[in-house]
């Protein structure tokens, strides 16, 4: 920015184009361009602005924007005492309004101040043209010379080729120019009409094909040699460590299918900077609904969302080779990347081929990939029936922490069959059966997944209303497997810690130990501790945790390290029941009805070992005592497995070491709520719709429970339509509120 000719220039002075502008600070929105004017609302940091106009007033510079009842509002953009703009242009040109003098200045397209990069004004002819598409339209080079014209050209009002034709400039003229702009294709001279004192622009070459249209006494044009960093659509500087989705990367907000395309080659943009070096770049994501397809995601990311940042799967039939369906970002063989305060959201829809509801989804497919994590993120409705969140093929040092998971598939009732045992974060193998979304350069090597954490996380379901009386959708399974393969470990080093887990899908199917929710099937080294379970609408499942052990070619026969401990489990009644064995209808059918707390089998010679369920709590109501009569025990046996707290069944593992200290078993007399009442108390939660420029406004304010969330209805605001018809209220979040992009 030129100080001097911006506070030169009168107050009042104003620039009538249009654009959006991306805030790095919060801003008051005023009734005038007075900075002693009260605010009636912020802008804040992050949010977009779009502007009708720009205005000089005081020592800001201010944008100008009618709202849909006809009021004009100001915002303060740039500090012209010390040059600060507030954040950056994302569309339209970086123009200030700033005065034309006989000493130069701005008028135009000026300095902006958005724009950074090395070597302006360096390069000249062809070698400058061949980079000229990393320099954003709009930027200008402060330089004084003369440029005298071989052909006939045109000036101009501003510096566009659409822009009015202010009069004829012949061949063998010589202007003098205070500055050189890069736009629309073109090199554009700025100057000063002698005989009105208006600024003019008259272009002096062609930037593809290019091509000069006489000869500069002051070579030099105005493109960087060194890339821009920061206010194109969509351009990218590889040395840029932070980058904003929508204005460096191209990304676009929408429901409309068709924006996937777009935003999938965003994260080609990136994922192609990625390759280059090694340099950590950090990803800004606005308020905004993304629609994605298949994107590449690289390593050395981090993703930042703000409130209302959501990803939406395609609705299109992208059925891969494979025969897959749904959304998927892809990550193949990369390593570290994070995310935070990001929503990924699934499309409720009914399968016509089943007459079954489902969602379109959206799934994290992290093959053979490294410190991979996940902070305080929304998983809201994105599994399909049968799907996962974050499927981990052969993944390692994957941490999913705060984070949120609500509803699974279609309607709670349509759910059947092998759709009931598939968990929320999928720990297999690198095998191309256990892929979500097939690619032909995945190697499948057949390794483990290892080394993951989960911590404070919630597994909610949806209920249909503020009563929460009916379910609407299971809550999806929290974590496992359920499947081995051919390779000399097993999957290994699993921990879900100090997570809720409400009305989980219940594991009634059958097939390599299935009948838990929590199922870990030829594993070692699983923590599960500090957890609280809870039903309150589902059935009960067979068991709460199984663990099962058999041979596969070269995997070890020995599974070791099972630390089961204070946990607590709701409503829920796990018996130890005893199975006559030499029956063989009866080996898996009284699983089904009465629950062990645990259970723990081998097949193919394998052993498990080192087995610890200590201090867990038990919470059962009296109605519930009386168990099912499976087998040929007698009621009183069966009451004295219930009354024991040694409420768990190891069934010929070979354990040498096992214990179960501490565990205790209360039984409530009364069959009110869960026994977890406590947890979820009374309270509101705003919803808060996050509109296409950034502000922000509050639809209403809900009665809710505390983690048992609901669906609560949206409509359309002033123009603007949500992003989804409805949203879960009542888990929680950030801040305490519930935000909507609307679009």
């Amino acid at each position: 920015m030129d100080t001097t000719a911006a506070q030169n220039t009168p107050d009042g002075y104003t620039l009538s184009e249009s654009g959006q502008f991306q805030f790095n600070t919060n801003c008051k929105v005023r009734s005038t361009p007075d900075m002693s004017a009260t605010g009636e609302s912020t802008v804040k940091a992050g949010s977009y602005l779009n502007f009708d106009g720009r205005e000089k007033n005081g020592n800001h510079f201010w944008f100008y924007y009618t709202d849909a009842t006809g009021v004009t509002h100001y915002v303060p953009y740039a500090n012209i005492d010390d040059g600060q703009y507030f954040g950056s242009f994302t569309n339209g040109s970086s123009d200030d309004p700033i005065q034309s003098s006989s000493t130069g200045g701005n008028t135009g397209s000026g300095d902006g101040g958005s724009v950074t990069g090395t070597g302006l004004g360096t390069l000249t002819g062809q070698d400058g043209a061949n980079v000229a598409n990393q320099t954003p339209d709009g930027t200008s080079l402060a330089i004084d010379g003369s440029f005298t014209f071989d052909i006939p050209m045109a000036a101009h009002k501003d510096s566009t080729a659409e822009s009015s034709v202010v009069g004829p400039i012949d061949a063998g003229t010589t202007l003098n120019y205070n500055g050189k702009v890069k736009d629309d294709n073109y090199y554009w001279l700025r100057y000063e009409d002698v005989s009105t004192g208006n600024t003019l622009y008259a272009p002096y070459a062609s930037i593809d094909p290019f091509q000069y249209y006489g000869t500069d006494s002051n070579p030099g044009d105005p493109v960087y040699s060194s890339v821009q960093t920061g206010t194109g659509s969509g351009s990218t500087d590889p040395s840029q460590s932070t980058l904003d989705f929508v204005a460096d990367l191209g990304g676009i907000s929408g429901t409309n299918d068709s924006n996937s395309a777009t935003n999938d080659a965003a994260f080609q943009k990136l994922y192609e900077l990625t390759q280059g070096d090694s340099n950590t770049r950090t990803v800004n994501i606005p308020a905004g609904a993304f629609m994605i397809n298949r994107p590449n995601i690289g390593s050395n990311l981090v993703f930042n969302g703000n409130n209302g940042t959501i990803f939406l799967g395609t609705t299109s039939n992208n059925e891969d080779s494979d025969h897959h369906q749904g959304a998927a970002f892809m990550y193949n063989q990369v390593s570290n990347v994070s995310w935070s305060n990001v929503s990924f959201r699934g499309i409720n829809f009914t399968d016509p081929t089943t007459n079954k509801e489902n969602v379109y989804r959206i799934v994290h497919n992290i093959f053979r990939s490294s410190q991979i994590s996940f902070n305080q993120c929304i998983f809201d409705q994105n599994e399909s029936n049968g799907g996962h969140s974050l499927d981990l093929g052969g993944s390692t040092n994957i941490s999913v922490n705060n984070s949120t998971f609500i509803g699974v598939g279609g309607n709670a009732s349509d759910l059947s069959g092998s759709e009931f045992y598939k968990e929320a974060i999928q720990t297999d193998y690198a095998y191309q059966g256990g892929v979500s979304a097939y690619d032909s350069s995945q190697n499948y090597t057949l390794e483990p997944t290892h080394d993951v954490t989960i911590d404070s996380c919630k597994f909610l379901p949806l209920y249909t209303d503020s009563s929460v009386s009916t379910l609407a959708k299971y809550a999806p399974q929290p974590v496992g497997t359920h499947v081995t393969q051919d390779y000399s470990d097993v999957i290994n080093n699993i921990k879900l810690t100090n997570s809720t887990i409400i009305d989980v899908k219940p594991a009634n199917y059958g097939g390599y130990g299935f009948y838990a929710p929590i199922h870990f099937p030829n594993s070692r080294d699983i923590t599960i501790t500090g957890n609280i379970i809870e039903r309150r609408k589902t059935k009960v499942s067979p068991n709460v945790f199984m663990f099962y052990s058999y041979k596969e070619g070269s995997q070890p026969v020995a599974n070791t390290n099972f630390n089961v401990n204070s946990n607590q489990i709701y409503n829920m009644n796990p018996q130890l029941v005893h199975v006559d064995a030499s029956a063989a209808d009866n080996k898996l059918e009284p699983l089904k009805y009465a629950p062990a707390y645990a259970l723990f089998t081998v097949a193919g010679g394998h052993t498990m070992d080192d087995i610890h369920f200590e201090s867990n709590s038990i919470y059962t109501y009296a109605s519930m005592q009386t168990p099912k009569n499976q087998d040929d025990h007698s009621f009183s046996e069966k009451q004295n497995d219930i009354d024991d707290s040694d409420n768990y069944r190891v069934k010929g593992v070979g354990a040498t070491t096992y214990d179960d200290t501490g565990t205790t078993r209360y039984v409530k007399t009364d069959d009110g709520g869960s026994g977890n009442e406590a947890a979820h108390t009374a309270t509101t939660q705003n919803v808060i719709a996050v509109l296409p420029d950034g502000t922000q406004t509050t639809l209403g304010t809900v009665n809710v429970q505390q983690d048992l969330p609901y669906s609560y209805s949206l409509s359309s605001y002033n123009s603007y339509s949500p992003a989804f018809s409805d949203v879960p209220v009542g888990q929680t979040t950030l801040d305490g509120n519930v935000y909507v992009p609307y679009v």
